[in-house]
């Protein structure tokens, strides 16, 4: 791996509204700061997909999307006191988010999660785009 895919990476989540009420939010754009060359990238990956995503919206599926290819898939559970989660990451998720530096987010119902395409081809944002609107919006 070379140096350079080590380096400090800005990356950008977006997403699709979750009801009327987010449309307030939108773009629904958060900007991180992505080190791949942490200990552990995982945790870092699934804390910011935790603070992006997290217990805010719970009870949906969340799957991501890379470049329009499934990258993660995400789901909060709403237990009796608490909320647990589950992140399944795609085996090359950091050679995918290293390309794109951009992470679409589509939701569905959990009992809907396999009517989600594994792949999307428009309606997601690329990095550029994602940069422009989040210097618009900051």
């Amino acid at each position: 791996m070379a140096e350079n895919d080590l380096a400090q990476r800005e990356i950008f989540f977006t997403r699709d509204s979750f009801c009327m009420g987010d449309d307030v939010l939108a773009p629904n754009l958060a900007r991180y700061i992505w080190t791949d060359s942490d200990w552990c990238p995982e945790i870092d990956i699934n804390s910011k997909l935790e603070s992006y995503l997290g217990c805010n919206l719970p009870g949906c599926f969340w799957r991501g999307y890379a470049d329009g290819k499934w990258i993660c898939d995400v789901n909060f559970h709403r237990e009796e006191y608490y909320f647990s989660r589950e992140i399944v990451l795609n085996p090359n998720w950091r050679e995918m988010l290293r390309k794109s530096q951009s992470i679409y987010f589509k939701h569905a119902k959990y009992a809907d999660r396999d009517k989600l395409p594994m792949e999307i081809t428009d309606g997601y944002y690329t990095y550029d785009e994602a940069k422009k609107i989040y210097a618009e919006y900051k």
